[in-house]
């Protein structure tokens, strides 16, 4: 398969979620010096664990994409890509994924199957509970945690503890409305969604409930880092969080992707940004 296949099978350019925030990890971790060699580890690392829960999740999934009208076009339903290649490239990404950790310490290396069990269960929670955008987000918000740890394995301040929830809970957010679309197939087939539960006027409440409170989170962090450059670069960033609610039309799905890729793909630059002229000092 070529490069392009792959890129789209793993939705690589999804690592804009949660690339910078990984990064904002290492960059409070860092603490104002620079180790580039380990940021480029942090980089194979992040986005070989990324492709591979995004593998996991296609295969495990696939029972349903096969019947999902709006995955008609995904590689493993229409066959570009053979299972077995899925399975292949899954233990290629997760060998890539442990070996990257081995050479950024044992702390990591040892916290690296937890991240993998993490991704299995993903997939699964949308058989068990509507709340699982939460799991979801928490999934990917503790990158967070392993960009800090990878450049000092000790206990977190409680800065990026905060930053592990804000990735949470704006994901969270987000990813009720990126579900907008499959609610009626959901619905159908006991997949579990709030939007599914609660109905899309209420899922797009507890959207919106989410989302301030990452807000409020972002706010709080300004306190702790006392920065007047992070605090200009908060506006930009609560707009984008209210564009996307503003801008959102459940029944027109180009609003939906504009809600949810074109808005959030600044929002954790922006914050990484402001990361780093708080700590690069």
């Amino acid at each position: 398969m070529k490069f392009r296949d792959i890129a789209e099978f793993i939705k690589l350019e999804h690592t804009l979620f949660d690339l910078p925030f990984i990064y904002a990890g290492a960059i409070i971790a860092s603490g104002g010096s620079y180790n580039f060699v380990k940021y480029i580890i942090i980089f194979i690392t992040a986005t070989s664990a990324r492709g591979a829960g995004m593998s996991i999740n296609r295969i495990m999934g696939l029972k349903y994409d096969k019947t999902n009208p709006r995955k008609k076009n995904w590689a493993l339903v229409t066959g570009k890509m053979k299972k077995i290649d899925a399975y292949a490239l899954t233990l290629l990404l997760i060998a890539i994924f442990e070996v990257s950790t081995y050479f950024l310490n044992r702390v990591v290396l040892a916290l690296s199957p937890v991240v993998i069990l993490f991704f299995i269960a993903d997939p699964l929670m949308k058989r068990v509970t509507s709340w699982r955008h939460l799991f979801m987000g928490l999934t990917i918000g503790l990158g967070v945690l392993g960009g800090f740890l990878a450049i000092t394995p000790v206990a977190p301040p409680l800065i990026i503890y905060l930053v592990v929830l804000i990735s949470t809970f704006w994901i969270a957010g987000f990813d009720i409305i990126y579900t907008i679309p499959d609610i009626d197939y959901d619905r159908a087939n006991n997949l579990k969604t709030l939007n599914v539960k609660y109905g899309l006027k209420n899922g797009m409440i507890i959207s919106s409930l989410f989302h301030i409170f990452t807000i409020a989170l972002f706010i709080f962090i300004a306190f702790i880092v006392k920065n007047i450059y992070y605090d200009i670069l908060l506006v930009p960033i609560v707009a984008l969080i209210i564009y996307q609610h503003i801008v959102v039309n459940p029944s027109n799905l180009k609003t939906i992707r504009v809600s949810f890729f074109n808005a959030n793909s600044f929002i954790g630059i922006i914050f990484l940004a402001g990361m780093i002229i708080s700590f690069y000092r």
